[in-house]
C-alpha cells in the first residue's frame, strides 16, 4: 500500500528544490520512483490512480477531464492565483512602455521527425544578438544535451543544431514577444505567447513538451491553453538549464533532464 505521507512530503521536497510552482503528474511520478516511493509504471499509472482517488492535495486538471494532472504544494491554499495570473490579468489591455524596446524571439528549430519540444521563455540579449538558442556561455543546455546523448558538443552552431535533430529534439520559446529591456525573466512585461497548439499540430511525431525552467514553465499555464494539444503530449518542466539555476548542479540536472528526456 503507498505511504500516501511520505509521496506528499516527496512532492512538497520536489517542489522545494526546484523552486516550481505546480509540477506535472509523470514528472513526480518519475521522482516518486527514482526516491522509492512509488513505482512509475504504464506511464505513471499508479500515481494516477491516486490522483483520481483525490488521495493528493492540490492536484488538478486545467485542461478538464482527461487532461494532464498537476500538483502544487500541499500548503497552497486552493484557488491561491500566481503572480502570473495576476500580471496576465492586468495586461488584457497592454499599456507599452515607450521607453523599453519589443523583444521578439527566434524562429523554432525542428524537423518533421521532431519528438519532443524544449521551451525556453524568451532568449536573452546574446541569443538574439547571435540568433542562436542558448548563446549564452552561462547557460548550461548545451552541455546537459551533450551528456544526455553522450555525445561530443560541437563547436559550431550548425552543428549543435544537427545534433538535436539527431535526436529528435526541437527548439522554441512560450513567448513570441514581450517588452523586456534586460535578458532576465523578472523584467518581461506585455508578454505575447507563440502558438504552441499549431506548432505541436504541424508536427505528429511530437510526445513531449519540455519547459526550460519555473519561469518557461509559469508563463505556459498562464498563457498556453493547453486543453488544444492532444492527451497524448506530456507536458514536463525541467529544472532550469540557466546557472543562475544553483538548487542543482550540471550533473544533477543533466540526471533530472535524463529521466524525463529518455522516458
Amino acid at each position: 500500500m503507498a505511504d500516501i505521507n511520505r509521496i506528499i512530503s516527496l512532492i512538497d521536497k520536489y517542489l522545494e528544490s526546484t523552486g516550481q510552482y505546480r509540477v506535472e503528474a509523470n514528472e513526480i511520478s518519475i521522482y516518486l520512483d527514482k526516491n522509492g516511493a512509488l513505482r512509475h509504471a504504464g506511464n505513471g499509472l499508479p500515481f494516477r490512480k491516486l490522483l483520481r482517488a483525490g488521495k493528493i492535495p492540490n492536484a488538478e486538471q486545467p485542461g478538464g477531464k482527461g487532461t494532464s494532472w498537476y500538483i502544487t504544494h500541499s500548503n497552497n491554499k486552493r484557488g491561491q492565483t500566481t503572480t502570473l495570473e495576476i500580471r496576465r490579468r492586468q495586461t488584457v489591455t497592454p499599456k507599452i512602455p515607450s521607453a523599453i524596446a519589443l523583444t521578439n524571439g527566434l524562429a523554432p528549430v525542428a524537423d518533421s521527425d521532431s519528438e519532443i519540444l524544449i521551451l525556453g521563455t524568451l532568449p536573452g540579449k546574446v541569443s538574439l544578438q547571435t540568433q542562436q538558442y542558448y548563446a549564452n556561455r552561462g547557460n548550461q543546455f548545451w552541455a546537459i544535451v551533450s551528456r544526455i546523448f553522450n555525445d561530443t558538443l560541437p563547436v559550431i552552431y550548425e552543428d549543435r543544431i544537427r545534433l538535436l535533430k539527431r535526436h529528435h529534439i526541437a527548439l522554441w520559446d512560450v513567448l513570441k514577444s514581450a517588452n523586456r529591456d534586460s535578458s532576465l525573466d523578472s523584467d518581461i512585461s506585455n508578454p505575447i505567447a507563440n502558438d504552441i497548439s499549431e506548432f505541436v499540430s504541424q508536427h505528429p511525431k511530437l510526445h513531449t513538451i519540455g519547459l526550460n525552467g519555473k519561469a518557461a514553465s509559469d508563463y505556459f499555464m498562464a498563457y498556453v491553453d493547453s486543453s488544444k494539444l492532444p492527451k497524448s503530449i506530456r507536458v514536463i518542466t525541467l529544472p532550469s538549464s540557466s546557472s543562475t539555476n544553483t538548487h542543482h548542479s550540471l550533473d544533477a540536472k543533466t540526471g533530472l533532464w535524463k529521466q524525463i528526456i529518455k522516458s
